[in-house]
């Protein structure tokens, strides 16, 4: 078994060479610590269009890293703007699977014939990506279905990737300091988490249900229901629903919907799901949002949500807050406190820069403002600063970056931060009144009680102690010892300087009175060693200080 491992893994080792070399990135390779297991690989020159390349790779290297650059879309903070946009072109499609591969797996996973389980099923799949393929079903009592079936062997394909990226990822930070920054190991445990998480189609319908719950409370939002009988960790049911894709909506018009009003209650559910619930669907591209004919939103494929803990969620206010008023101080403020400096920052230059972010929007009129690009500009701001801000906070840049745009197709006048701004005041309300909010309370009030009650006995004891002379109170200096060995050198060298003026002056002496045995020039030896001496030390003390000199 494990020789099989090892073998499946050179040879994936191979084919990842391969196509390195192939798009000119074949000097990978050696920054990846590959070049001496695989042989001499070929092509090593980078080709230009680097960005495009990149994307290229990621789609010939299969399911496993395409899905590594869709997340690596909504990092702004750790890649550069012109991959992040190739990588947004990333599109999950995969070649189908014959039906008899489908069947399997379903009957594999409930152990009984397909025609026990669906009245029909559409052979001819409805869409296929690189996880899983859908077809269209009815079940036994004639409702009409969406099923998910997961490609067959997938989670093996995934397995061995993510074994080599662990690996990879570890050899990277320790022989490249900018990994290490950049925190590469982290970047793929959180993405094999994620992906991890998307091969569980019983996560993926709670997923679906818990957003259901969250939008049950807004009128002409809908997320199908899950059909659980129907649903395994491979095999996922879905109510299905027809409707137009919200971005049809101009060229297909449905009787009653105006497109205006649909973009505002679109970015409305968002700004609802984000700021008072804290959990959203995290991928609302267009293909994942249709418009039923009864003029209601349907919000489609929940694999991919986001989740804000109160917390971050009172940060995000906070942050909309700062964008609002054009408040660099806060918006600082927020980011450190959210965020992980990896080194110490200085406050009053990330406050200047964040400054400058805000300022190229003072004179922009708020309908032309991005939200998610201004979020990913506050994110790539950050990064210079080496802060790392929640996951989270990347992907809902995306999101509203992906809401915005439907709302502009929609209504070329959609003003976003208009809409916004009315869910900052609700978004507080909603905290303020929250059982995390009141149970919060009720902790602060306990531990200030507590804190009341116990002060005189500590007051007591610090006086006894006081009083018994066992009182210690202990000072540490920081950054003394750079001072401590100034001075320290400082001395060597005035003592130095002593003892060559004082060797000079003694060598004078000797040589006015003429005593002793005479050497060259006809001077006393005694004189002319001494005047040697002082010339060394005093050459050695003129080098030392110009040393010391250049290393400052």
């Amino acid at each position: 078994m494990l020789l099989d491992k090892s073998r499946r893994h050179l040879h994936r080792y191979r084919q990842i060479a391969r196509i390195l070399a192939k798009h000119g990135w074949g000097w990978m390779v050696g920054r990846l610590g590959l070049a001496e297991h695989l042989g001499k690989i070929p092509d090593m020159q980078e080709k230009v269009g680097a960005p495009a390349h990149v994307r290229e790779i990621l789609e010939e290297l299969g399911p496993t890293f395409v899905k590594l650059g869709q997340i690596l879309s909504t990092r702004p903070d750790i890649v550069p703007e012109p991959y992040i946009t190739e990588l947004a072109k990333l599109q999950d499609t995969a070649p189908t699977v014959p039906f008899s591969q489908i069947r399997e797996v379903i009957e594999s996973e409930f152990k009984v014939p397909l025609e026990d389980l669906y009245l029909e099923f559409d052979i001819d799949p409805l869409a296929a990506a690189s996880l899983a393929q859908a077809h269209r079903a009815k079940m036994l009592d004639g409702t009409s279905v969406i099923v998910k079936v997961q490609r067959p062997n997938i989670r093996d394909v995934v397995e061995t990737d993510l074994e080599i990226m662990y690996k990879r990822a570890q050899f990277v930070e320790q022989h490249w300091e900018r990994a290490r920054t950049y925190g590469v190991l982290d970047v793929v445990d959180e993405f094999a988490i994620t992906i991890r998480e998307e091969l569980d189609y019983t996560r993926e319908a709670r997923n679906t249900d818990r957003l259901r719950d969250v939008v049950s409370g807004e009128r002409h939002i809908h997320v199908p229901h899950v059909y659980w009988h129907l649903t395994t960790g491979k095999v996922l049911t879905l109510q299905a629903i027809e409707g137009v894709k919200i971005t049809d909506i101009i060229a297909h018009p449905i009787a009653g919907v105006d497109p205006k009003e649909l973009s505002k209650r679109f970015a409305a559910s968002f700004l609802e799901q984000v700021f008072v619930d804290g959990y959203f669907h995290a991928d609302p591209h267009p293909g994942n949002v249709l418009v039923t004919h009864d003029g209601e939103i349907a919000l489609l494929d929940c694999g991919q949500v986001g989740h804000l803990d109160p917390e971050n969620r009172v940060g995000a206010v906070r942050m909309l807050m700062a964008f609002e008023q054009q408040d660099a101080r806060i918006l600082a403020d927020e980011v450190l406190n959210l965020g992980i400096a990896q080194e110490e920052v200085d406050v009053r230059r990330f406050t200047v820069d964040l400054g400058k972010v805000l300022r190229s929007y003072y004179n922009t009129p708020a309908r032309a403002v991005n939200m998610g690009q201004l979020l990913g500009r506050v994110l790539n701001v950050s990064a210079s600063y080496k802060i790392r801000l929640p996951a989270n906070f990347a992907v809902l840049g995306k999101v509203f970056t992906d809401v915005e745009g439907i709302c502009r197709q929609l209504d070329p006048d959609f003003n976003f931060t208009e809409v916004a701004r009315g869910y900052v005041g609700k978004a507080v309300r909603s905290e303020l009144h929250s059982e995390a909010t009141i149970t919060e309370l009720f902790r602060a009030i306990v531990a200030a009680r507590d804190f009341l009650f116990s002060l005189p006995e500590q007051l007591d004891r610090l006086m006894r102690k006081a009083v018994e002379g066992t009182l210690r109170v202990e000072f540490k200096h920081q950054g003394l010892e750079e001072v401590s060995r100034t001075f320290q050198s400082a001395a060597n060298r005035i003592s130095i300087a002593l003892i060559v003026a004082g060797t000079i002056v003694g060598s004078s002496l000797v040589v006015t009175a003429g005593k002793g045995p005479v050497s060259l020039f006809g001077l006393p030896t005694l004189g002319v060693l001494g005047y040697i001496v002082a010339l060394f030390f005093g050459v050695w003390l003129i080098l030392s200080i110009m040393r010391s000199g250049r290393h400052k």
